[in-house]
């Protein structure tokens, strides 16, 4: 499901991931005017549990970049959602470590 609001918040500037032996991020990039939509995500291999984070502006070294974060997942294959819920890509999230994609 994806939804647009007004701005509400400022950007953020920092993020807590929780990655280790057992979890992986996944950052997905996104353009300006997907701010405040929810990107729903769910392993590849069981579709009934999803997860979903909202794309916010973010300052980031070079000034603002939008994102929906997901900061902590089992690492595994997942695929992320089309606005209407079809599969539009999947990533490989490790452990570890962040992944990053673009959701456009």
């Amino acid at each position: 499901m994806i939804t647009a609001h007004s701005r509400r918040t400022k950007p953020s500037q920092s993020v807590i991931l929780d990655i280790g032996d057992h979890a992986g991020a996944l950052v997905l990039s996104a353009a300006d005017e997907r701010e405040f939509w929810e990107v729903e995500i769910h392993r590849s291999n069981d579709p009934s549990h999803r997860t979903h984070v909202e794309v916010l502006a973010r300052e980031g070294v070079n000034g603002i970049v939008y994102a929906a974060i997901f900061p902590s997942l089992t690492p595994g294959e997942y695929s992320v959602l089309t606005p209407e819920g079809t599969i539009a890509f999947t990533v490989n999230v490790m452990a570890n470590g962040v992944t990053r994609a673009e959701w456009r």
